[in-house]
């Protein structure tokens, strides 16, 4: 999802609906990065608070498919292992995307009750591939070896039926909301929306003046809706924090099923701002205050520290490129009790203070966001907006690959003088700035990256987990060999009006 699709982001033809309400009654950010721009290493990182680079999530193709017999590396720490070890029931739906099995088609190794989740529900392992389109735009028929659900570590349908795949998701989350109403719990809503192929209920077929993309969205907000008010029901508001946000840019080439990056440059498949500044959104009833902005620059890495913080656990000891998010947010937090949500404030001088923000594409050092500046050392080739315009019909998608995202970090171009914006006058990044006229903030950033360098392995070759000589056909999920064809699933009641 991208920067300017929602209504509460500035879409003018999107309509508003629960996400949106999320903004209004919590606080809206406007600086919140993801770390990648393609799911898998984004994904690795929230998850780990850490840069995929630092442990080899690099290689080839960027993200994981089918084929892969490598994933998130079991002895990194999670969030949910962090809070699971806190006393949390963890739980998680939807999509994956960080690797399934490791030396046969049933193992599992790298699904979610390996990583933490100790409540894994119905999980969509890798995403929804054009190769799972059910329409005809992209495919004519399913590839069924990339197309399959799981429920914990069970294929229950192989290939995936789309129709009710949103309201089954949350049939999952209202009963392990119900099933630990009275412990801590950390739950993760993991949207297949709004990744190509386009797919709804129903219900939503033109609920959108936008067209199926904004019928994916009204889905997607539907959804957040049933389960807020399920927190509702459980009077447990006053007691969640919810976080809603995305993992990467819209893919603008693919038209009308692209997305929309509002003001910034770039998209899915490069680190322009359209590439990695998301929408994030936070809802906490009686602690953030409702309708609240924040410009703080804000990483999806800052979520481990800050919520191992926020529970009074124990950071891993390994180098976090993540920070306490908190203490820049609400000024120095002092807990009293975790399942109440009442703090005492403290220190609301430490609300903001500069940091670096470090994007790589594999091994290759692309960008580095510091105080109002984004420096571009590496760039991915650009489809300007002419030129999808001229090229996206008006109804439907293209065809013409060459307007499809770019996955290999090696066709990345290396810029002989770096690129130096200043993202808050110019977040279009339209107009380099000179160098020569930005000595003091070129000193500081040769002087961060130095450091920065001294703290990654010495051994980044490029050639890591997602790299095409990590796959194997032997691998390769199916739930009955050699047919790979079943549905154990019973679809879930539609949606109340």
């Amino acid at each position: 999802m991208g920067y300017g699709d929602l209504s509460i982001y500035g879409h003018p033809t999107q309509e508003m609906g629960p996400i949106d309400q999320l903004a209004l009654q919590g606080l809206k950010f406007t600086s919140w990065y993801a770390a990648h721009t393609f799911c898998s290493p984004s994904r690795a990182a929230m998850l780990t608070g850490r840069l995929p680079v630092r442990y080899n999530f690099v290689g080839g193709y960027t993200v994981l498919i089918h084929k892969h017999y490598l994933g998130l590396p079991l002895e990194e720490y999670t969030i949910a292992e962090a809070l699971r070890d806190q006393g949390y029931a963890t739980g998680i739906v939807g999509k994956w995307h960080l690797g399934v099995n490791a030396h046969t088609d049933t193992d599992g190794s790298f699904l979610p009750h390996n990583q933490g989740f100790s409540h894994p529900a119905t999980i969509l392992p890798y995403t929804l591939f054009y190769d799972c389109d059910t329409t005809g735009v992209h495919r004519h028929q399913q590839n069924r070896n990339r197309c399959m659900i799981y429920r914990n570590s069970t294929i229950v349908q192989q290939p995936i039926k789309q129709g009710k795949l949103t309201a089954t998701l949350v049939e999952d989350a209202k009963a392990f909301l119900y099933d630990h109403k009275d412990e801590p719990f950390f739950f993760l809503f993991s949207f297949p929306q709004v990744h190509t192929p386009m797919f709804n209920d129903v219900r939503f077929n033109k609920s959108s003046k936008r067209g199926e993309y904004g019928d994916q969205i009204n889905e997607m907000s539907w959804a957040v809706g049933e389960v807020m008010a399920t927190l509702s029901t459980l009077a447990l508001d006053e007691k969640t924090l919810v976080i809603f946000l995305s993992d990467h840019g819209p893919h603008r080439e693919i038209c009308k099923e692209g997305g929309s990056s509002g003001i910034f440059k770039g998209g899915k498949g490069n680190f322009y701002e359209g590439g990695v500044r998301v929408p994030a959104i936070m809802r906490w009833t009686g602690v953030i205050p409702p309708g609240r902005v924040s410009s703080q620059v804000v990483s999806s890495m800052d979520l481990l520290p800050s919520l191992v913080s926020l529970v009074g656990g124990q950071l891993p000891n390994v180098h976090l490129d993540g920070e306490n998010m908190l203490d820049k947010i609400f000024g120095k937090l002092e807990l009293t009790d975790v399942n109440s949500g009442h703090f005492h404030k403290k220190d609301h001088d430490a609300l903001k203070r500069d940091r670096a923000l470090f994007f790589y594409c594999d091994n290759h050092l692309m960008a580095i966001r510091y105080k109002s500046f984004k420096v571009h050392f590496r760039t991915h080739p650009l489809a300007s907006e002419e030129f999808i315009l001229k090229n996206c019909p008006v109804a439907g998608v293209p065809i013409d690959t060459e307007l499809h995202v770019e996955h290999y970090c090696n066709k990345t171009i290396q810029q002989e003088v770096p690129l130096l914006f200043n993202v808050e006058e110019d977040p279009g990044e339209m107009f380099a700035l000179d160098w020569e006229d930005y000595q003091d903030i070129s000193n500081e950033i040769q002087d961060i990256l130095r450091k920065h360098q001294e703290t990654l392995p010495e051994d980044l070759d490029g050639h890591g987990i997602t790299s095409f000589d990590n796959t194997d056909m032997f691998v390769l999920p199916c739930c009955n060999k050699p047919y790979c064809i079943c549905d154990f699933t019973s679809e879930p009641p539609c949606p109340a009006s």
